[in-house]
């Protein structure tokens, strides 16, 4: 319930509405589910986990910045962070940093040039080590 005692509709409700139609009444009324309602539901957040987990996470402010949000140095970037950096604490701690830092970084590189250039140089470096990282798998 909201703060006016009417009720709210989350995202996840609305795509359990998808597979079942009744799911918002059935909610709100209270109603017993029917097993094949329920089977509905298991299907739908089953597909919801699924959509979820292939969204796919466009921050890369540095090198969308550099290069442009879809270049594929960009795109590379973003598949080394989740394929690589993702599966591990220190990776992560990594990418928590960087999501802190690099909006300063980009606001600040814009004003001072050779900032810029200076995150080119070091986004170059950080892709061919990634390159050589994969041809060597």
């Amino acid at each position: 319930m909201s703060k006016d005692n009417k009720p709210w509709v989350s995202a996840s409700d609305i795509g359990r509405a998808e597979y079942y139609p009744r799911y918002l009444e059935h909610k709100f009324k209270g109603s017993n589910v029917s097993l094949a309602a329920q089977g509905a539901r298991k299907k739908g957040d089953a597909s919801h986990d699924a959509f979820n987990r292939q969204a796919e996470d466009k921050r890369c402010f540095i090198a969308s910045h550099l290069f442009g949000a879809d270049d594929r140095r960009t795109i590379r970037l973003r598949r080394y962070r989740d394929q690589s950096l993702k599966t591990h604490f220190a990776g992560r701690i990594f990418i928590a940093i960087y999501y802190k830092l690099s909006p300063v970084l980009f606001t600040i590189s814009r004003k001072i040039p050779v900032l810029e250039r200076l995150l080119m140089t070091v986004v170059n470096r950080l892709l061919r080590i990634i390159d050589k990282e994969y041809r060597d798998v």
